[in-house]
């Protein structure tokens, strides 16, 4: 056996050459342009969900049973 003491730049080295380049930058902006997506697809639905709700409030028509 090596009597090798295992250094925080060698745990470092290791994990770098495993994970290989992330992208920095370019997963930065990718991840924004993800959300900012999912946001304005959530505002759309939203929006329609709405006006549905309001154009159902407009057709219905409410009956009022009176018992004599």
């Amino acid at each position: 056996m090596s009597k090798k003491q295992i250094t925080k730049a060698d745990l470092e080295e290791a994990f770098d050459s495993f994970m290989g380049d992330n992208g920095g930058e370019e997963s930065k902006i990718k991840s924004v342009a993800i959300l900012a997506a999912a946001l304005l697809f959530g505002a759309i639905i939203f929006a329609i969900f709405s006006a549905g709700k309001r154009s159902g409030k407009l057709r219905s028509t409410v009956v009022e049973v009176r018992r004599s």
